[in-house]
């Protein structure tokens, strides 16, 4: 038991979780407070009251939190460290309808991904699956080190109609190490909704999107790195789980069918 809490947020602090409170219990509530408290159990740290303009708290960086901020009539995406204001990231307007967590395709304690130039798109009535469907397509995919503020930027693969966030929290894009990152991009014609995922470099020697293989699926599908950050989980025909191991090449069918996952390390005790 950690803890009374509407929801909780990622600690940049290993160990660590936010337990998050708006008022009344409402999401978006205004003054939010959260409280750290360490996994293992213990009592939560002292209470830091977010800037009026927190919508939802995405995790703690090493860069202060990571916020969804209200401007106007529109959201935004913000770093906070207690006694600053928000600096909203780089090549994002402040305001915009489609800024948000909507936007976010992984963050970490160090490094926050994240599309712009996204536009709402639509799938046909006569989709294969999720028919009438609404999905972002954004022209840029955006890395941002929180710490030495260094911006990696890849365009939308050529072919294909933008990048497609399944919004933070909701996917292991990022490699444990931070040296690669897996990003769905829709294909033609985009009203089919369907995706192809491609893997880039963060470090080293840069190099554009490289495609994945066997890795065509539809919307809303997830990806997951093993835990040593070697092999990329995805799903692959049929909708069975697949693994790419990008430094070799070599690919992995299973006969498992793809759900959803996430990694974690195993004890070899």
């Amino acid at each position: 038991m950690l803890g009374s809490t509407q929801f909780f947020a990622p600690s940049a602090a290993p160990g660590r979780v936010w337990l998050v409170h708006y008022r009344g219990g409402v999401l978006g509530q205004a003054p939010v407070r959260v409280r750290p408290v360490p996994v293992t159990g213990g009592p939560a740290g002292p209470a830091v009251t977010l800037p009026a303009a927190t919508g939802l708290v995405i995790r703690g960086t090493d860069a202060g939190f990571l916020l969804e901020v209200r401007h106007g009539r529109g959201l935004g995406l913000a770093l906070w460290r207690p006694g600053s204001m928000p600096r909203t990231l780089p090549y994002l307007p402040a305001g915009a309808p489609t800024v948000g967590i909507d936007d976010g395709f992984d963050a970490t304690s160090r490094l926050v991904a994240y599309g712009t130039g996204c536009r709402w798109q639509t799938t046909a009535a006569d989709a294969p699956q999720d028919p009438n469907t609404g999905y972002l397509a954004c022209t840029m995919l955006r890395v941002l080190n929180v710490v030495t503020g260094r911006l990696v930027s890849f365009p939308a693969p050529p072919g294909t109609s933008g990048w497609v966030p399944n919004g933070f929290d909701n996917t292991s894009a990022i490699s444990p190490a931070g040296q690669m990152i897996a990003a769905y991009a829709a294909t033609r014609p985009q009203g089919e909704g369907r995706v192809r995922l491609y893997l880039m470099r963060l470090t080293g020697p840069r190099n554009g999107p490289m495609a994945v293989p066997s890795s065509v699926a539809i919307l809303s599908v997830s990806t997951a790195w093993n835990a040593k950050g070697s092999w990329l989980l995805y799903q692959g025909p049929g909708g069975h789980l697949w693994a790419y191991q990008a430094t070799s090449g070599t690919v992995r069918a299973s006969s498992t069918r793809h759900y959803g996952m996430v990694a974690v390390p195993s004890d070899p005790g």
